[in-house]
C-alpha cells in the first residue's frame, strides 16, 4: 500500500524547500504480525501505527531504506509525519502526513 508524504520546510540558509515521497507498507504471511515500511531512498519519517484489532500502538522511525514493526496481526492503521531538525537548521513549516489502513496476517 503506497502512503504519500509531503513537506515544506526552510533550511539553515533560510531558503524554502519542499519534497514528497511514497512510503510502502507490506506484510508477509511467512512473518505474521510484522509490517515492513519502505521509503524511497534516504528518508527520515515517523510512522505512528495502531492495531485496531488488538489496541497495540507504536512509533517506528524510518531512517534508511526500510524498518520492520511488530504491529501484531489484525487491522493496522498508520500516519506518517516528518520530524523537525533544529540542530541542522531545518524547520518544517507544513506537512501533509500520509495515512493508510491494511490487514496484517
Amino acid at each position: 500500500m503506497p502512503i504519500p508524504v509531503a513537506v515544506f520546510a526552510f533550511d539553515a540558509t533560510g531558503l524554502p524547500s519542499s519534497g514528497y515521497m511514497f512510503m510502502t507498507a507490506t506484510t508477509d504471511p511467512a512473518t505474521p504480525g510484522v509490517t515492513r515500511f519502505t521509503g524511497e531512498g534516504h528518508c527520515c519519517v515517523f510512522i505512528h501505527w495502531r492495531n485496531v484489532s488488538t489496541g497495540e500502538a507504536g512509533v517506528a522511525y524510518l531512517e534508511y531504506a526500510s524498518v520492520d514493526a511488530r504491529t501484531g496481526s489484525g487491522t493496522v492503521l498508520a500516519a506518517v509525519t516528518t520530524p523537525e531538525y533544529p540542530g541542522w537548521g531545518i524547520h518544517v513549516v507544513a506537512a501533509l502526513p500520509g495515512a493508510g489502513v491494511w490487514t496484517v496476517p
